[in-house]
């Protein structure tokens, strides 16, 4: 009987932790009042969305069967265990507190591990859904006589978009940077653009413009080398869901930082034609061996 009852207690102690840290994370969050610039709006799908969905259901279901079926024989061994250990032996002493300060040790490690994972899947989910709202106003641009490519592999990193334009190629990064709740606070939608910098309600980034514009240049050398050609590469930074003022020096500054909602994209396929369309699928033809084959 004292055997169960350890046995049980044990799993209680670890469960109640447990839920208490999937709660306490989930409590921080609401907390701490940031939001995707895209949460609350109505966006269209791109195609296969529902089975993107019923595809990560399915894999958050195998995980919880897996780890039954990994726990199985672990946990019952230690009911067999228990139940043969003679009750005497069941006192604690020195050892039972290293194996205490274990298991301590243990769950931390594991709870840091689930924060950590928790941040990064907030992000990736925050990046797919600004990724997929910026390529869907992108692919309009194709009825423009623009080609259109996506999430096109580099070297140890992709970009978002590259858009072919008459009047040059886009090299296009997404961001999506959370904003402070309060949606009656016309401020914290706004993000001021100086040609080095966006400055948010409450913070500053400038990771992202040398981002884009350290893509671009790789493109352009990339296209060199594969067509002989100087291929105008203009780098482009999408920020889906804000409103951009930009300053006298942002509309001149060498990258583009604009929203792709609405008509925010349309000046990519305007333009005094630089790139004929024969060139423009060569471009196209060049970049498309990039991709790996399936």
């Amino acid at each position: 009987m004292k055997a169960n009852l350890i046995m049980i207690a044990a799993f209680t102690v670890s469960l109640a932790c447990s839920a208490a840290t999937v709660f306490g994370v989930l409590i921080w969050k609401e907390r701490i009042q940031r939001r995707s610039p895209l949460h609350g709006r109505q966006v269209g799908h791109v195609p296969g969305q529902q089975l993107v969905k019923r595809h990560g259901e399915a894999g958050d279901g195998m995980l919880t069967s897996g780890l039954l079926m990994y726990f199985s024989a672990p946990s019952m061994l230690m009911a067999w265990a228990l139940l043969r250990v003679p009750p005497e032996r069941l006192r604690p002493d020195g050892t039972t507190w290293i194996y205490a300060l274990g298991a301590i040790v243990m769950f931390a490690w594991g709870a840091y591990g689930f924060v950590k994972h928790f941040k990064h899947a907030q992000n990736a989910k925050d990046g797919l859904l600004a990724e997929r709202v910026t390529g869907m106003q992108l692919n309009r641009l194709v009825a423009e006589g623009c080609v259109v490519m996506h999430d096109m592999p580099a070297e140890n990193f992709n970009i978002d978009h590259i858009v072919i334009g008459p009047r040059a190629v886009y090299a296009v990064e997404t961001k999506s940077f959370r904003r402070p709740k309060g949606q009656g606070e016309r401020e914290v939608h706004r993000v001021s653009y100086d040609g080095k910098a966006l400055r948010f309600a409450d913070f500053v980034n400038t990771d992202a413009v040398v981002q884009a514009a350290r893509q671009a240049q790789w493109l352009k050398r990339k296209l060199h080398e594969s067509l002989g050609m100087d291929i105008p590469v203009v780098p482009a930074l999408a920020l889906p869901g804000w409103f951009i003022e930009r300053t006298d020096v942002g509309k001149a500054a060498e990258v583009v930082v604009f929203t792709p909602m609405g008509k925010g994209a349309d000046f990519l396929a305007r333009g005094q034609e630089r790139l004929a369309p024969e060139h423009r699928k060569l471009i196209a033809q060049a970049l498309a061996v990039r991709y790996p084959a399936l």
